[in-house]
């Protein structure tokens, strides 16, 4: 494997020094020339790591905290190279250039960050920071060897990231272990998740739950929903409970169950002691998962809560980028990139707002349709924090209607509460790219399919539209 890391690294290298020419021999450019060499040997380790089944959690940890450190890199480099450039690619173009210039414009605040004005303090930072992990390089090489891989031919980034939950290695093995630890006779383990709306609790357990080993420990997986908690029916709550899956296989004398409690706010101690007492109705519930919004479940736990937050912008900006660009390289559309960046700002960490946007450019890499987006983007953006106050996915994430234009200055649409549904129930024919591009004459209220998840639990994310007209 060590063979193999460096004919990679010596491969990239060299491409990596036909584009170093073209940077300017000043004291800022040698040290991003420094930077990219350094991030191009933690890739191919984490892009190695990353397709293999680690086990050992310590090892995790130590990928984690580099994974960590080659985000904050990349999103030094790609935003030192985005200053340089953008100027350059919004000459001569309609895409409000007063709105770019403007410091003092509240919106262009969204899209700044203290990278700008540390530059050169952060660029030298990561450096030192990166230098000293990969100190520690070559005995990941050698344990990663020891890991089987998770794939049985060879795969791309961007196709591993669709596939799997970004940035829960670390979360993953947490709720891994606490399913796996046995409990003493007649105890129940509960493991509470809380972070706010749309910051991915639903998904992380519904990957967790979709893993071999948790499917081969239990024999039966529940789904129990808010609607179905209250005393008057806990009685009968393992008929309401969905049934996430079931392991025939195992001997049902000596069943371990687990259930999934998704809460939308928080849980009355009356209903808990209720639901935890009726765990003779339910068989020898072995593991509860109870996730929420709110932080006052995490009382009812038996271990430490799991706090989820979103993402830093480093991760998410590296996040966006691979799913937007796909296997095509970033480098070779530095205008695309920096659009890109700007708009994953102010995205304001949401995966909902990340998975539209992909929707819309990552089949079309043509700059035109690209600043015709960032140009509708940063108007929804300035008509929100007009109105409101805030942006429009922060609008989103506090369950609160966003507004934005559509044909032209005529019309213009409300976009209420998402929600989400299985892929099985009826899901409406009408996109959001249908609304924005005016492909049929809507009116009135309706549902809009925003965009449909392509990892457990496969959900399909709905959004209440309003077609009104300006004023």
């Amino acid at each position: 494997m060590e063979a193999f890391f460096k004919a990679l690294l010596g491969e990239k290298a060299f491409l990596l020094d036909n584009n170093s020419k073209m940077i300017a021999p000043t004291m800022e450019g040698k040290k991003l020339h420094n930077l990219e060499r350094l991030l191009l040997h933690v890739h191919v380790i984490v892009e190695e790591a990353e397709g293999r089944y680690i086990m050992n959690q310590a090892m995790v940890h130590q990928l984690n905290v580099l994974r960590k450190e080659m985000y904050r890199g990349c999103f030094i480099v790609d935003n030192l190279k985005r200053q340089g450039t953008e100027s350059n690619n919004y000459k001569g173009h309609d895409v409000s250039n007063s709105f770019i210039l403007s410091k003092f414009n509240p919106v262009k605040r969204l899209f700044l960050s203290d990278v700008d004005i540390h530059r050169e303090t952060d660029l030298q930072q990561v450096i030192d920071n990166l230098s000293n992990i990969m100190e520690d390089v070559n005995g990941i090489v050698v344990f990663l060897n020891n890991y089987p891989p998770l794939y049985r031919q060879p795969y791309s980034m961007h196709l591993f990231i669709e596939k799997c939950m970004f940035r829960c290695q670390m979360e993953m093995g947490r709720i891994m272990a606490f399913l796996m630890q046995k409990e003493d006779q007649g105890c129940v383990g509960v493991l509470p998740i809380v972070g706010p709306t749309f910051v991915g609790k639903s998904t992380l357990v519904a990957n967790v739950c979709n893993d071999a080993r948790v499917r081969n420990y239990f024999f039966q997986t529940i789904l129990i929903t808010a609607h179905d908690i209250n005393s008057e029916n806990i009685s009968t709550l393992k008929d309401g409970a969905v049934i996430l899956h079931q392991n025939n296989a195992l001997d049902q004398n000596n069943e371990r169950l687990l259930a999934i409690i998704e809460l939308s706010g928080d849980i009355d101690v009356v209903a808990w002691n209720s639901l935890l007492s009726s765990s003779s109705y339910l068989g020898r519930v072995s593991k509860m998962i109870i996730t929420s919004r709110s932080d006052k479940i995490t009382k009812f736990g038996t271990t430490q809560a799991l706090v989820l937050t979103f993402l830093p912008l480093e991760a998410y900006w590296y996040f966006f980028k691979i799913s937007v660009f796909g296997s095509i390289d970033s480098n070779d559309h530095p205008e695309l990139q920096s659009i890109a960046m700007e708009i994953a700002r102010g995205l304001n960490g949401s995966f909902v707002g990340a998975n539209v946007t992909f929707s819309f450019l990552k089949d079309n890499l043509v700059a035109q349709y690209w600043r015709r987006y960032l140009s509708s983007f940063r108007e929804a953006t300035q008509r929100n924090v007009s109105l409101f106050r805030e942006s429009p996915y922060g609008l989103v994430c506090d369950c609160k209607p966003i507004t934005q234009l559509i044909r032209g200055d005529d019309e213009f649409a409300v976009w209420g509460r998402y929600h989400a549904c299985p892929v099985e129930e009826n899901v409406p024919m009408i996109t959001m790219k249908d609304v924005i591009f005016g492909r049929g004459n809507y009116e009135g209220e309706f549902d809009v399919l925003a965009w449909k998840s392509h990892i457990p639990p496969y959900n399909s994310y709905i959004v209440k539209c309003v077609i009104e007209k300006s004023k």
